[in-house]
């Protein structure tokens, strides 16, 4: 009854005023309550699942995870299920930590971390891989002969399993931290039953300058390379890079199925250059695109979202793809048409101009010379955030005021400037180019949150279209009651 009255309170208090409501429209968010790390992201009975770390009882902490769990026809239009695990075993009685999904012989096996506490000891936790099944994709049912894995000379800090199969065996790949907690790095795991796991190399480890622990990782072929997309703790700030608390970047190169081997062609390189992206995770698509999403949140920031129910959201799920100088490239997946609304502003734009959003969201498009600066503020009540291109340094910024509000990163348009931008209530997410660079980060308005053109920064053209509302809160508590 408690449960049902607050989430009744949460819902008014959103609706009551919607130009001070964060709660994104077409990002999923947790119903209420806390979401981090995406999970278990994969394709099940002709939907797309996506489980999260989630705590069902506070929007303030992270607390003892649980799995929330979501699911869509098309990425946009996400239906809240109910919890698919608790922490309720001696394994994962301090929390249903992230992983993966492996979708074999019509089951669902999902791969996890559980982590348990030791408060006043050292190490303070322990931390074992589990694996759950599901036949129907609601119903989960974790293995009894579980941890598949105990890790004892790996610990404490063994975590976020990534599966998948490649032939006859399973591989997964595991983030540690080792030389007493000192360093990081990614392990690979195979198996001839998804059951029995050994060691077999270790894909990619830190030398002081990737920091301590990766958290997050993995591990995947395109375009003839194969990537190790991860989340490294522990790199230190130089100049415009590495500005988070913690990073999420990648390694490309190659890698030998014999004799497990990842050969790196590059350096590491961010994916993403905003405030608010970590802990990614990928799936192929039936069309064979590789797809990333990831949390669009950062740890320490306390926004202040908690205080209207819920913490934390989605990223905008992004097709990447590798280019010629082994960079990764973004853009939005094709079916975020489904979420767009009506246009409401198209044409020439003069610097100075400025368009109102309809409910605070809208995608805006523009493009611009390329031999000039350019700059937009995306700006309410409450301040602003401006976006702008220097084209003598050939360089993009995204400033959102405040203490350590500036991120920037180099670019240069190969044509015309052309950005993407998607704007959901308390969230930016730019794509520069053809997704060459990205920038995510959240911001929170009060009032109506406009658009203008800074002074002779004039668009060749600007498009302003509507985005519809594809997780509705009030229909997603009814699965919860």
């Amino acid at each position: 009854m408690l449960l049902s009255f607050s989430i009744f309170a949460f819902v008014f208090l959103r609706n009551a005023n919607a130009e001070n409501n964060f709660y994104p429209r077409y990002h999923l968010a947790p119903e209420h309550g806390w979401m981090n790390d995406p999970n278990g992201f994969c394709i099940f009975n002709n939907e797309y699942h996506l489980f999260y770390q989630y705590n069902p009882n506070s929007s303030y902490v992270p607390g003892i995870a649980h799995w929330g769990h979501a699911v869509s026809k098309d990425l946009f239009h996400w239906k809240h299920l109910p919890i698919a695990m608790y922490p309720d075993q001696w394994y994962d009685e301090g929390g249903v930590f992230s992983g993966s999904a492996l979708v074999d012989n019509s089951t669902m096996y999902l791969y996890y971390t559980g982590n348990v506490n030791h408060p006043n000891e050292t190490p303070n936790h322990n931390q074992y891989q589990a694996m759950a099944m599901s036949t129907d994709g609601i119903n989960v049912v974790k293995y009894d002969n579980n941890p598949i894995i105990n890790g004892t000379q790996l610990q404490p800090d063994l975590r976020d399993p990534k599966v998948w199969k490649h032939g006859d065996k399973y591989y997964m790949v595991l983030g540690n931290s080792f030389n007493d907690g000192k360093l990081g790095r990614a392990l690979l795991y195979t198996s001839p039953d998804k059951i029995n796991w050994e060691k077999a190399s270790v894909l990619a480890e830190s030398d002081g300058f990737l920091g301590y622990m990766f958290e997050c990782p993995d591990f995947f072929e395109i375009d003839g390379y194969f990537v190790l997309l991860f989340s490294p703790q522990g790199i230190k700030p130089r100049g415009d890079k590495y500005r988070n608390l913690y990073q999420t970047g990648y390694l490309i190169g190659t890698f030998d199925y014999e004799t497990n081997n990842f050969t790196v062609l590059s350096k590491f390189q961010e994916f993403d250059h905003g405030h608010d992206l970590y802990a990614t995770q990928s799936e192929v698509d039936e069309n064979g695109n590789r797809i990333v999403i990831a949390w669009f949140d950062m740890w320490d920031q306390n926004y202040p979202e908690n205080a209207q129910g819920f913490t934390g959201q989605m990223t905008i799920p992004r097709v990447i793809s590798v280019t010629n100088d082994l960079r990764l490239k973004q853009t939005p997946v094709q079916s975020i048409s489904l979420a767009r609304g009506r246009n409401t502003y198209s044409g020439r734009t003069k610097g100075g101009a400025v368009v109102v959003l309809e409910d605070n969201v809208g995608e805006v498009v523009v493009k611009a010379p390329r031999y000039r600066d350019f700059a937009l503020f995306i700006e309410s009540d409450s301040g602003s955030v401006k976006l702008s291109y220097d084209f003598k340094k050939g360089r993009v910024t995204l400033d959102r005021g405040g203490n350590d509000g500036v991120r920037r990163t180099s670019w240069r348009p190969q044509g015309k400037l052309v950005w993407k931008i998607y704007i959901d209530s308390s969230s930016i997410e730019l794509f520069c180019g053809e997704g060459e660079v990205t920038f995510s980060s959240r911001f929170f308005p009060t009032g109506s949150v406009r658009v203008r053109l800074a002074p002779h920064s004039d668009a060749e053209e600007m498009i302003v279209n509507g985005m519809k509302r594809t997780v509705d809160i009030t229909s997603a508590n009814e699965t919860t009651g």
